[in-house]
């Protein structure tokens, strides 16, 4: 099994996405070193503890939500990341990756970098809010001078629903050099972004899918809390990277371990009602949205979704019955949470 420990260096961003709801975060700041120096402690012990027993592998992200080199320290914690033995990966839009810090974050040992980069020229420029020959060409240098020391991945999100436009922004990538894509759908962020397929609590198709996985006998488990586990720039756990809003804060670095915060994302994973109930990665809404998809004449394999859902479910509850011997989950809390958000209610 592969995890990450998503370290969030800052959630201010230099670009300003239509896809992405900058503005609905409540608060944004930079972390500060002592911040990072613990929450990197954590991973180590939550490595050296839990997942080196259960032959995990671990990965550490400098990601989060907002663009990491805007963090001067973000070329000082990769060093410390492979020094401390994990893989490390990135996530940028590549506007501010110079030479300069292009060379300090390869000198660190960067393993991968993810550059969300999908369009081109003025558009670019209106999509991004950012000028496009610069962000092209720190691309393409940053690509040559890494060689096969670190991969370079152009992350492409499908926001405009155009296929077409994805397969051309490919070519124009492969004419760089560049070989490795990553392809998205939008994600609405734990509902904070609106989008108008993606009103789930709206829909019949809602309780059809509860039925389906209650006849699967697969209780719902969203994988991203665990499998992603996310520490934000003010050194909180957060639920997970779709958390926009910051609205499950789960005590600090600090206080608590990766561990001890277990129990309580899985009381909030089985309630649904803070994040998850709105949120396109949950397990019952991505159901829902493929039943919606199949019912208005898309192609859409349902009974490969089905699936897909199930065993990911199967995934999660096997991962936190292994954790269960790290600490005590609270799986009475966690099925009363369940129990109510299987109760309707009817707003007049």
């Amino acid at each position: 099994m592969d995890l990450t420990v998503d370290i969030e260096p800052t959630n201010r961003c230099n670009a300003s996405c239509h896809f992405c709801p900058r503005d609905a975060t409540p608060h944004q700041g930079l972390m500060t070193p002592d911040v990072f120096d613990q929450a990197l402690l954590r991973a180590i012990e939550f490595r050296d503890d839990v997942a080196s027993g259960f032959g995990w592998n671990m990965t550490v992200s400098l990601c989060g939500l907002g663009e990491p080199l805007l963090n001067k320290h973000a070329p000082t914690w990769v060093s410390q990341v492979k020094q401390a033995g994990f893989p490390c990966v990135m996530s940028s839009n590549g506007a501010l990756l110079n030479e300069k810090r292009g060379t300090a974050l390869l000198e660190a040992g960067l393993d991968k970098i993810l550059i969300n980069i999908g369009d081109e020229g003025e558009e670019y420029e209106r999509v991004y809010k950012l000028p496009f020959e610069k962000s092209r060409d720190n691309v393409a240098r940053f690509a040559e001078m890494a060689g096969d020391d670190c991969e370079v991945h152009i992350v492409l999100v499908d926001h405009r629903h155009d296929r077409d436009h994805l397969r051309r922004m490919v070519k124009y990538w492969q004419g760089y050099g560049l070989s490795k894509f990553v392809f998205f759908d939008v994600m609405n962020r734990g509902g904070a972004l609106f989008v108008d397929h993606m009103q789930f609590d709206e829909y019949p198709e809602l309780e059809q899918a509860r039925a389906i996985l209650a006849e699967r006998d697969s209780k719902p488990a969203c994988g991203a809390p665990f499998g992603y586990m996310f520490v934000g720039y003010d050194g909180k756990y957060y639920l997970c990277c779709s958390d926009w809003k910051k609205e499950v804060p789960m005590g600090t670095v600090f206080e608590a371990s990766i561990v001890d915060v277990t129990s309580e994302k899985l009381q909030h994973v089985m309630d649904r009602r803070v994040v998850c109930a709105t949120c396109n990665l949950d397990p019952l809404n991505r159901v829902t949205e493929g039943l919606r998809s199949a019912a208005n004449g898309d192609e859409i394999d349902t009974d490969q979704l089905i699936d897909g859902v199930v065993s990911s479910n199967s995934v999660v509850w096997g991962m936190l019955e292994q954790l269960e011997q790290h600490t005590t989950i609270d799986y009475a809390a966690a099925e009363r949470a369940a129990q109510r958000t299987r109760i309707p209610v009817k707003i007049l």
